[in-house]
């Protein structure tokens, strides 16, 4: 009985999942001609559902409207379509704990108890970020975020006050939906750390969702951070500014600061800020020793983003290919390089029917906006994570 190389993939988000299906598309088929070893594909994610959230501005305010079996889908669904596969995936719902790159061995804590060791072969790590919420960002199971959004729908229905703090994408975003629904029925306080919005756009764009802001009944506060928020015991929350002063909300949404989920990793693996210390041209975690590879927004090698990793997911494919094809002896892959370009594009919808954006540094006006993401946040597109269907071509 021939031996079994493990290649494993850390986080089945957006990163997570399109590096799996480039695998299960374009390199396990090949691997399979191996006669010396048999290859399995291992996902491990703390959630069993991935979930779209992109869309989490408008979930915030409606899930009737952006329904939880729309925007939450089983990982192993999308792998389905690999009829010949199908003992050769496997997914275990847990957390990455520990890596050791001598032993090549991940740590994962499982879901359900306990703790197992997972040789790897090929290593994926695709962990992504958090935010300070389960609003915005997956923290652990996905009937976390399910619970935490029918809550705030719940609180938002007679909420007379409202603060977002952070002034990015998501900030903006959640405060043009929450004013849209709610149409004037409570005061909304959106609190940007900066001079301006939405720091990737120009100072013009900026101005102009400060505009559009305001006249769905939105007030920007700028150049104050939220230093700390303290729920109080009526149930409200008590906001601390780095000005000194205090807020009180009905609601409060922290929409500023990401991390990395790299507390697993040993400390020269990551990079400033904790992200994952990434060859930035051919995205190999080089310290980790052969075949390993970073992906997604925990690699710290752009400004992440979708519209980001649709650029990356094809460099790590054929590096992928071209690492473990030839090893294997059943084929040859050419490498590829990755470019960061750091072009003006972003569309962050204000409401459903406009908004600001720009695309590869032009202007978008906001009907544009709103038909490509403000009509359901792309929705429709989750298939291309979720069934690999971007991944189709190597």
């Amino acid at each position: 009985m021939s031996d079994t190389r493990n290649i494993v993939i850390l986080g089945a988000s957006f990163g997570g999942l399109s590096a799996a299906h480039y695998v299960a598309k374009h390199i396990l088929p090949q691997l399979q001609r191996s006669k010396d070893f048999k290859y399995a594909l291992h996902l491990v994610d703390p959630s069993t559902h991935f979930w779209w959230h992109i869309a989490a501005p408008r979930e915030i305010v409606s899930v009737k409207e952006m329904k939880h079996s729309d925007c939450f889908v089983p990982h192993m669904d999308g792998f389905k379509q690999y009829t010949n596969l199908q003992d050769s995936i496997i997914f275990h719902q847990g957390s990455a704990a520990g890596l050791d790159t001598e032993s090549r061995t991940v740590s994962i804590e499982r879901h359900e108890g306990g703790s197992e060791a997972l040789e790897y072969y090929a290593l994926v790590i695709a962990t992504g970020i958090r935010s300070p919420t389960p609003l915005t960002t997956l923290q652990g199971a996905h009937t976390i975020t399910m619970k935490a959004l029918d809550d705030m729908n719940v609180k938002l229905a007679t909420a007379k006050e409202i603060v977002i703090a952070g002034g990015g994408p998501v900030g903006v975003e959640t405060a043009g939906e929450i004013a849209t629904h709610l149409k004037g029925k409570a005061t909304i306080t959106l609190i940007a750390g900066s001079k301006k919005l939405l720091p990737i756009l120009r100072d013009s764009l900026a101005a102009k969702a400060q505009k559009m802001l305001e006249k769905t009944g939105v007030t920007v506060m700028y150049n104050v951070k939220v230093e700390a928020s303290e729920e109080t015991a009526d149930g409200r929350t008590e906001i601390k500014l780095d000005n000194g002063k205090t807020m009180t909300a009905d609601v409060y949404i922290p929409a500023f600061g990401v991390q990395p989920n790299t507390e697993f990793l040993p400390g020269n693996l990551k990079a400033k800020g904790g992200y994952v210390n990434t060859n930035g041209q051919t995205l190999r975690v080089d310290a980790a020793g052969p075949r390993v590879y970073a992906a997604g927004d925990v690699t710290g090698v752009d400004k992440g983003g979708v519209l980001k990793l649709y650029e990356s997911i094809p460099v790590l494919g054929a590096n992928m290919s071209h690492d473990l094809l030839s090893d294997a002896g059943v084929g040859n892959a050419a490498e590829k390089t990755y470019t960061r370009k750091d072009v003006e594009t972003q569309l962050v919808p204000i409401g459903a029917k406009t908004g600001v954006g720009a695309f590869n540094g032009w202007s978008m006006p906001g009907f544009a906006v709103s038909l490509i993401k403000g009509k359901d946040y792309m929705l429709k597109n989750m298939p291309e994570i979720t069934e690999g269907k971007k991944w189709v071509k190597a």
